[in-house]
């Protein structure tokens, strides 16, 4: 008999969210499967909660003020003691840390490693790391080898797929997608887009998702004179709005293994990614997309530009993309890797 507590206590809906929505119903099958059950617990009033009401079984819910404060914390102990849990796997630091206060001392402890920035305990915690240079750092930084386990995030296959430029009357179409904020370098998108302008470039360009850096990229926008082809369009169904692309732009400084990129990849929009850990495991050179040095408007331009100029071996780099994602990175995929981790953790590999 198996019993999992899975943990996410985000009050959004991104990346970390949508990939314990992926695991949850892995984690369950795992755990019936061994006459178990797998209890997925997250944020009381947060969008994961929201969106989830109805769900078959139900996440459980608690608040989340602070990973010491004694109603979280008793919160925690009172969901550990309820489920027993053989194994507790936590997205993010606060539940991590939470968790590893309440736990029982024969508790397997885990946490989905998303980014750089994280906890390091090297006595008892095994971390599932989404990106090969998350799980070399977690080691650099005095993990075991052993407790450091790699499992890449996926997607389904998108229902409708991108026709990159098969209309040959519209401009060309940018799309770019993410929360708005500082890393995801929106900001070096648009000085791009500037200068594909300033180059006699036609385009047209929408920025899909909300954040804090709303007001400075319309000012950005307006800055450049680019109103009339750039827009910020708020958070969007995802397959549907990548459909909608002729190529995709992903400028950010910092990143796991995004889904937002496998995303596009999945549809089949040709892409331009930073080569940064992560789109740089996702990528390869001018076999299925094309990287660029982060932070620089112009080789992002020079980028983009050579996508547009060359339709046709713009959209053989979206196709590639699409079969890698299809082999390597979907729901199955996802599943195997994971069933094998959760069998090490719990020493019946």
């Amino acid at each position: 008999m198996t019993a999992i507590l899975h943990a996410m206590l985000g009050k959004g809906l991104g990346g970390l969210e949508q990939v314990f929505l992926d695991y949850q119903p892995i984690l369950e099958a795992y755990a019936a499967e061994r006459e178990g059950k797998a209890t997925g617990v997250v944020r009381v009033g947060g969008k994961v909660a929201v969106q989830q009401t109805g769900r078959v079984p139900p996440l459980a819910t608690m608040p989340a003020y602070t990973d010491w404060d004694p109603v979280t914390v008793g919160a925690a102990r009172k969901i550990v003691a309820a489920t027993a849990p053989d194994l507790i796997l936590s997205h993010g630091q606060r539940p991590a840390r939470l968790m590893a206060k309440v736990a029982p001392p024969k508790t397997v402890l885990a946490i989905c490693v998303h980014k750089p920035a994280f906890d390091v305990e090297t006595t008892r915690t095994h971390y599932v790391c989404v990106g090969r240079h998350l799980a070399e750092l977690a080691m650099e930084r005095g993990v075991p080898a052993e407790r450091v386990h790699f499992v890449p995030n996926a997607v389904k296959p998108p229902a409708v797929l991108a026709a990159p430029f098969r209309d040959g009357i519209c401009a060309p179409r940018i799309v770019a997608a993410g929360r708005l904020h500082p890393k995801k370098g929106f900001d070096v998108l648009i000085a791009a887009l500037a200068l594909l302008r300033d180059q006699g470039q036609g385009f047209e360009c929408e920025i899909a998702g909300e954040g804090d850096e709303r007001a400075k990229l319309e000012g950005l926008i307006a800055q450049h004179g680019l109103g009339d082809r750039v827009r910020l369009v708020g958070w969007r169904d995802a397959p549907a709005f990548l459909a909608t692309g002729d190529v995709f732009a992903f400028p950010s400084y910092q990143e796991g293994f995004p889904l937002v990129l496998l995303e596009a990849m999945a549809a089949g929009l040709p892409v331009a990614a930073s080569a940064i850990p992560g789109p740089m495991e996702m990528i390869g050179e001018g076999v299925d997309g094309t990287l660029v040095p982060p932070g620089d408007p112009a080789a992002l331009a020079t980028a983009l530009a050579g996508l547009i100029a060359a339709p046709e071996k713009s959209a053989a780099l979206g196709a590639a993309a699409r079969a890698k994602v299809l082999e390597d990175y979907g729901p199955e995929s996802l599943k195997r890797r994971l069933d094998a981790v959760l069998d090490q953790m719990l020493g019946r590999a």
